[in-house]
């Protein structure tokens, strides 16, 4: 590749195309006149060709000058175009997500690591609500839902079955933990307001003849708190609890399970689906479901 001048010498010997004045160009420019026919007289030196002749008070191009000034018009315009791309690229690279305060805490955040060790350039706006995001006026690009994959105009692509169980502390009852149902009823049980405790105990086969009692809460991140800190049993959902379940901080009391309908869902506009970052973070979303 032959070798280039320098950048500077060449903006500006463009600025002084334009206004056809070396003063004008050193307005332009914020330099003294003297600095800006030096550089012309240095390119000038340089490519062995006169560019500027002087015409009374004004500096008109030669025909060499003429030919310069277009090369160097078309390749800064190409470089300001390739620089909006990068910006716009870097925009793209900006994903809002919204989703439940739970899931977030719970499940998303201890695997963000992992995604930005893999799209270090995605910049990601964890965005939590108890209410489902609306994608036009939330600056919302996709959210992780919980439903039946049905909402209109949207892709919904599957993360997550859910299933329902009783959690507790180790440390419950000094360790005594229940073994079954009916010894379930003797401790206390912690109530979500969005789950149904009677509705497990029926699916495990025992009818319950009176109302169950006990601290409800609306937060499910307060309630497993409760839990893991032996305040009582609570209603575990695989998703959210599994890693507690590991660790150690929870026990799971019955293998049974209440399954349900409902699933958790990255969901997003169809149009979206040209964003490159969006489609990375989708993908990686559905890997790290498989890993449960």
């Amino acid at each position: 590749m032959a070798r280039l001048p320098p950048l500077e010498s060449l903006r500006i010997f463009e600025v002084a195309c334009r206004h056809g004045s070396y003063s004008e160009a050193a307005r332009e420019l914020h330099v003294t006149h003297s600095a800006v026919g030096q550089r012309i007289r240095q390119l000038e030196e340089e490519l062995g060709l006169t560019l500027f002749e002087r015409q009374g008070n004004r500096m008109a191009l030669t025909a060499s000058g003429l030919r310069l000034q277009a090369g160097v018009k078309n390749a800064f315009s190409e470089l300001i175009a390739a620089l909006d791309s990068i910006k716009t690229h870097r925009t793209d690279a900006e994903i809002t997500v919204s989703l439940l305060p739970v899931m977030a805490a719970r499940w998303l955040v201890p695997r963000l690591p992992r995604f930005k060790a893999r799209f270090p350039s995605i910049n990601l706006h964890i965005k939590t609500a108890q209410f489902l995001a609306n994608f036009k006026s939330d600056g919302v690009d996709i959210a992780i839902r919980f439903g039946m994959g049905d909402w209109k105009g949207l892709r919904a692509i599957k993360l997550l079955d859910e299933e329902f169980f009783p959690v507790c502390s180790p440390s419950l009852n000094g360790g005594r933990l229940p073994k079954d149902p009916v010894s379930m009823l003797s401790e206390p049980l912690l109530i979500d307001r969005n789950l149904s405790w009677r509705a497990w105990f029926k699916s495990a086969g025992l009818k319950l003849d009176r109302e169950i009692v006990g601290t409800s809460y609306t937060d499910t991140n307060a309630l497993m708190e409760a839990a893991g800190t032996g305040q009582g049993i609570a209603l575990g959902r695989l998703s959210i609890t599994r890693s507690d379940i590991l660790s150690g901080k929870l026990v799971r009391l019955s293998e049974h399970s209440l399954v349900v309908a409902y699933c958790h869902y990255a969901v997003y506009p169809i149009s979206s689906e040209s964003n490159p970052a969006l489609v990375a973070f989708r993908d990686w979303l559905v890997e790290e479901a498989r890993r449960i």
